[in-house]
């Protein structure tokens, strides 16, 4: 194994803290998808989605929790209930 090659391996098992609704959520692998920060941040991945927050732009992964993702330290999420909405 040539040093270029555990780079890559470092990198890709280096893991980073992210926010998922204003809460810290650490060990997020930074080659992820989204279901998987939802399930880290103990939320139900068939009842929500994730969406990236970067100041004014909003990256929804409505339907593409499946997708790969990288994510990189301090980066904000919120999550999105798709379950109904109580009436009453």
């Amino acid at each position: 194994m040539t040093v270029a090659d555990t780079r890559h391996e470092d990198a890709a098992h280096k893991t980073v803290t992210v926010t998922v609704d204003e809460e810290p959520v650490s060990g997020v692998p930074q080659h992820t998808t989204p279901n998987e920060i939802l399930r880290l941040a103990g939320i139900d991945p068939a009842t929500h989605y994730l969406v990236r927050v970067n100041g004014r732009h909003r990256e929804s992964f409505k339907d593409e929790g499946d997708k790969d993702i990288t994510v990189h330290e301090r980066e904000k999420f919120v999550s999105v209930f798709t379950g109904p909405t109580p009436t009453s």
